[in-house]
């Protein structure tokens, strides 16, 4: 990717990191004396990220807990290529560096790692070797849990990235890291520019390398990348190979007196009081999204809805009445006479009678319902048939890529921000003595943005008390693209609290344009211990 950037760009991207290390004095460490010891230049992260988005027009990809930080596009001839960049900085000479963290999987991991533990002291092992090779065969099961779940998430940021309507182009796509790395102390002051590969984990080549000094923490390799695990933080670290991955270095010169610098922009924001300048010279960025709201995927038990929102397909109740089941029911026996052993058949013929018998009444029905259709599709499974499985899912499931997205207290939201989505959307009225929304569709419709992937889609507010955002055309198309891309679920899987630990998704923010008035759609990572200022529950 660095080569293929234009130079103008990189010549920019260089000055102004250039410019912010040239400051590094007023952000050093101070000895004792009150005097600034020996120092590297130091670049802030985020400031980082964002001049990468600037100068080379990315789109921040780091919504809520993705696994990239942006995304861009570039011209390369008659080709346009597209490149996903995770933006990092650590020092030239530092160690492994943190990608991941697994925060929500540690208990299920604590079983494997205590075995560790027992078989250390049980055996006596003292040398890394010998610990080592004793557990080679559950740290390898550390590793491929781990780098199963290391790949859901790339995939799925991927798919968040790209959008639910645009095809991945891989022959032109390229995945990279782009690294600063800023020298050693005591030597010539220079910011190395750093890239390497960004790949997922390549679960059939892992090698166990060993433990380190702590039997719990252990390194392994794919053939591609070098990868150390740390159990009491569930973190995953990478080799970058530093001095392997030069690109690019750039000499530093240190400002003889940086406090000067912001002395003068202190001067220009203070009304003008010292320097002369006028506030009203000063630039400030207009605020888009003066509107947001933000809650998690989850409910109060924090657990996902299981026949509703997201896993509306997974819904147990059935539109047709009675006789028309009992119809359907027949004529799927009928199809599959000649093709299924009678026995299966008939045995999932008598329970699908039973199954659309049973009325819910309570959640342990419910549970039983479930459960009754699981066996049956086991059953129809067995036979390795796709139109025998497709038929009976058609009976017993919703369409598989049915869903909608819920909107959480969604009476009192819409009491409160009635023209939030669009004017008088979610204006309610009591009819019979049951509240309803009373504009039409079309003024309940709205334009919804996919954030990072830019893409856009018409959405209206619908059921009761306006609880569903759902698309306007093409349901079966965002149902595909978040089922199977974002959440990476099989078919007539249920989205779970589970899968969205996995994939560090637990939250949605809609955030209207101030200018436009179209609604921003991104999912997020909400902390219970830290909730965002716009957060209106679950």
């Amino acid at each position: 990717m660095w080569e293929a950037l234009p130079v103008q760009e990189k010549e920019e991207y260089r000055k102004m990191i250039l410019a912010f290390a040239s400051l590094s004095e007023m952000f050093a460490q101070k000895a004792e004396d009150g005097k600034t010891s020996s120092f590297v230049p130091i670049i802030n992260s985020k400031y980082q990220e964002t001049l990468f988005q600037k100068v080379f027009s990315a789109k921040a990809e780091d919504v809520g807990n993705t696994s990239y930080d942006v995304s861009l596009e570039k011209k390369l001839g008659d080709i346009t290529m597209r490149y996903l960049v995770g933006i990092k900085t650590f020092g030239i000479g530092s160690g492994y560096q943190k990608i991941a963290q697994f925060k929500g999987e540690v208990s299920n991991w604590s079983r494997l790692f205590a075995e560790i533990e027992k078989n250390c002291k049980d055996h006596n092992l003292k040398t890394k070797k010998e610990i080592s090779d004793f557990n080679r065969e559950i740290y390898l099961q550390v590793a491929l849990l781990v780098g199963k779940i290391r790949n859901m998430r790339i995939e799925s940021s991927e798919a968040n990235a790209k959008g639910f309507d645009v095809e991945e182009d891989k022959e032109h796509l390229e995945k990279v890291y782009h690294v600063l790395m800023p020298s050693k102390k005591d030597e010539e002051p220079c910011v190395y520019v750093g890239e390497t590969s960004y790949l997922p984990i390549d679960l059939d080549n892992i090698k166990i390398l060993g433990c380190t000094t702590k039997p719990v923490n252990f390194e392994f390799t794919d053939g591609n990348h070098t990868y150390r695990f740390t159990f009491a933080d569930s973190q995953l670290l990478m080799d970058f190979h530093n001095n392997e991955i030069v690109k690019d270095r750039w000499k530093v010169k240190y400002l003889d007196d940086p406090y000067s610098v912001f002395a003068e922009i202190a001067n220009k924001l203070d009304n003008g009081q010292h320097s002369g300048t006028d506030i009203s010279s000063v630039h400030i960025t207009e605020k888009l999204f003066e509107e947001t709201y933000s809650w998690k995927i989850t409910n109060a038990s924090g657990e996902v809805e299981r026949y509703s929102g997201f896993n509306a397909f997974y819904g147990l109740g059935s539109k047709l009445r009675s006789e028309q089941r009992e119809k359907r029911i027949n004529s799927f026996r009928e199809d599959f006479l000649d093709v299924v052993p009678h026995n299966i058949l008939n045995e999932v013929y008598h329970d699908l009678l039973n199954y659309f018998a049973i009325s819910v009444k309570n959640a342990e029905i419910r549970r039983r319902k479930e459960f009754i259709r699981n066996e049956m599709l086991e059953k129809v499974l067995s036979c390795g048939n796709k139109q025998f499985t497709e038929a009976f899912a058609k009976l017993v499931f919703r369409p598989m890529n049915e869903l909608y997205i819920p909107l959480p207290n969604s009476r009192r939201f819409h009491e409160e921000h009635p023209d939030f989505f669009a004017a008088g959307a979610g204006r309610l009225e009591n009819h019979n003595g049951k509240l309803k929304l009373v504009s039409s569709k079309e003024e309940r419709t709205f334009k919804m943005i996919f954030e990072p992937s830019g893409n856009e889609l018409n959405c209206f507010i619908t059921q009761d008390v306006g609880k569903a955002i759902e698309s306007d055309e093409k349901q079966e198309y965002l149902g595909q693209w978040l089922l199977r891309q974002v959440f990476r679920l099989g078919e007539y899987e249920p989205l779970t609290a589970k899968r969205l630990d996995e994939l560090g998704i637990n939250g949605i923010r809609l955030a209207k344009n101030s200018k436009t008035g179209n609604i921003h759609f991104s999912f997020i990572w909400i902390d219970d211990d830290d909730l965002p200022d716009d957060y209106i529950g679950n």
